[in-house]
């Protein structure tokens, strides 16, 4: 598998999956999680705390990934949307962190992740082969273009506006 970065913008490829799943043109898997990681603090907050204190605070973030890969043919690409929120320092009395993933639904993911402007977010795909590659991008022109239209024939012509005198 080859990972790949994809340079789109998160929010065209929710806004056009959220579309997708009314109209069915693609037949694709949807998957979203929320999950948070802790880290170690850094930063100006590490430098004022004693070398004990800073072993007990730890750094949150939290994470959103947002997979897509085929359904007839899961596996053979993946697209991944990931948003990371540094959400700040936790002491060992705060309230813990949950240690599973939380399934979201995408209109979930995209108003806490994409529309609230969150975090630092990437877009990458993997693929297993050059035809797989070939399979995701007949999706990603799909998105590109903003356009549902397989198997429907050719969208309607634009009549032409009559020429003022």
């Amino acid at each position: 598998m080859k990972t790949y970065p994809v340079d789109i913008a998160p929010e065209q490829v929710v806004r056009w999956l959220m579309v997708e799943g009314r109209l069915h043109a693609f037949d694709l898997l949807v998957s979203a999680t929320r999950s948070f990681e802790p880290g170690k603090l850094t930063g100006g907050a590490s430098r004022r705390l004693g070398e004990e204190e800073r072993e007990e605070v730890s750094e949150i973030s939290e994470v959103g990934l947002l997979e897509v890969m085929p359904r007839q043919k899961p596996h053979i690409w993946t697209l991944r949307v990931r948003v990371e929120d540094d959400i700040g320092p936790r002491l060992p009395e705060d309230e813990p962190v949950p240690e599973t993933e939380e399934e979201l639904d995408l209109p979930t993911f995209y108003e806490e992740f994409i529309k609230a402007d969150r975090g630092l977010a990437e877009v990458s795909v993997e693929v297993d082969s050059p035809a797989a590659k070939a399979s995701f991008n007949r999706v990603l022109d799909a998105i590109l273009t903003d356009r549902h239209q397989r198997g429907k024939g050719k969208p309607a012509p634009v009549k032409p506006r009559a020429k003022k005198r």
